[in-house]
């Protein structure tokens, strides 16, 4: 690609242009406190959660959590997990983020990678690499689509992409999963804060000078949205290569999550799952032959670019936390949210066709969450992926027979685009 052509494909990094359900409610609390620099907190007002009749009393009635500290120190929780027995040494190959024994155990010795995925628009999708990621969040940008940061660790995986920019959770994920950080770049504000990050040496982005390999423009006509947005792609294999040169491709320190491929013993039936994201809702639906959830998105069946495979999760994982417009600019029309994950708040967890209330408890900085029970015990995972839905916490719950739905709010505070 000319100069030219790369300078307007930085220009164009920073900016994303996007292009349901029904609402009785399980309405969980406002986390109250202080927030990090730069960001302004709109006008919340908490209300008791009212629960339906047909759902279980959920993980909405957490406690909250008063915050203080800015994203970038460690944080405890006002709850903590009931301290656990010293645990068994996991066997060889044991993945700590999917339960399952890797076909290949050296794979573990590489430092996790979480890669910024597109998703939006739907002429984006199919991706490539979803299929093999071990973890998959998914989050509202500003213009209320959503992007993904998929974990890679433990398999291998061979396209990724099209690769976009950072935002503000991208603070949070990659000191969670001890990982590296690929992107296309970022706004100015966000990278500012990633470079103040304890990460900041294990970003690998074209913006930042990182070129090809492992971030590699393909040409703008083979991509299916002809949009130079959309042209940047990497190979695990060269992000490995990258990791190594750079000097951070160690064996991470996971470990807290529990697996058991044994379902619950209690659990509202939950046969599909509805993520109401306003331009693009996600629906997750159950398929007892194989114990998955299969997705969709905007109606349509979602598969891997690479196999054309349906995407499916072991688990689908619905993390409640709040949500805030910062002063940081992602393009002239919109600010960049803030996903404040730290702390602790409300969950639902779906595994084998059932649905189980928790509470998710940040309770450091560096390593895994907890899911836990309201005795505070761990609930176990289901061995294989798990995809994560962030939603605002005040996002309503409705639960019609085994059908649920969770509607991810709009903040008040700006109007979406039609």
């Amino acid at each position: 690609m000319s100069r030219i052509g790369v300078l307007a494909f930085l220009a164009a990094l920073v900016l994303f242009t996007a292009c349901g359900g029904p609402t009785t409610s399980i309405q969980p609390p406002t986390l109250t406190g202080t927030s990090p620099p730069h960001t302004v907190i709109p006008t919340r007002t908490a209300t008791p959660p009212a629960v339906p009749p047909t759902a279980m009393q959920t993980a909405a009635q957490a406690p909250t959590d008063t915050r203080t500290t800015t994203p970038t120190q460690r944080r405890t929780a006002t709850a903590t997990a009931t301290p656990s027995p010293t645990p068994t040494p996991a066997p060889l190959g044991f993945n700590p983020l999917t339960g399952e024994i890797v076909p290949d155990p050296a794979l573990l010795a590489h430092r996790p990678l979480a890669v910024k995925i597109v998703n939006e628009p739907a002429c984006a999708r199919p991706q490539y690499g979803l299929e093999q990621a071990a973890v998959v969040f998914e989050h509202y940008v500003e213009a209320w689509g959503t992007r993904f940061t998929a974990i890679f660790y433990g398999y291998e995986a061979g396209r990724i992409g099209a690769i976009r920019s950072a935002r503000l959770v991208d603070l949070e994920l990659p000191a969670i999963f001890d990982a590296g950080l690929v992107t296309s770049g970022s706004s100015s504000g966000v990278r500012l804060r990633l470079e103040q990050a304890e990460f900041a040496d294990r970003v690998i982005a074209f913006q930042w000078q990182h070129q090809c390999p492992p971030l590699c423009l393909v040409p703008i006509e083979t991509v299916p949205c002809a949009d130079i947005e959309h042209t940047l792609f990497t190979d695990l294999t060269d992000l490995r290569a990258a990791a190594q040169e750079m000097g951070f491709d160690q064996s991470p320190n996971l470990s807290g999550w529990e697996f058991d491929s044994v379902p619950p013993l209690k659990g509202q039936p939950a046969a599909s799952v509805r993520v109401g994201y306003l331009n693009s809702p996600v629906d997750w639906r159950y398929e007892p032959e194989n114990g998955s959830y299969h997705r969709w998105q905007d109606g349509v069946r979602h598969v891997a670019a690479e196999t054309r495979r349906r995407l499916t999760a072991r688990n689908v994982v619905v993390l409640f936390a709040h949500h805030l417009y910062t002063d940081i600019r992602e393009s002239p029309n919109f600010y960049s949210l803030e996903i404040q994950f730290w702390g602790q708040g409300p969950a639902l967890i779906f595994r084998d066709g059932l649905a189980n209330p928790a509470t998710w408890v940040r309770s450091e900085r560096e390593g895994l969450f907890q899911l836990l029970d309201g005795a505070g015990n761990p609930i176990p995972l289901k061995p294989g992926r798990t995809w994560f839905e962030f939603v605002a916490l005040d996002s309503p719950v409705a639960v019609a027979g085994d059908a649920w739905t969770i509607t991810a709010a709009v903040l008040p505070q700006q109007t979406p685009p039609r």
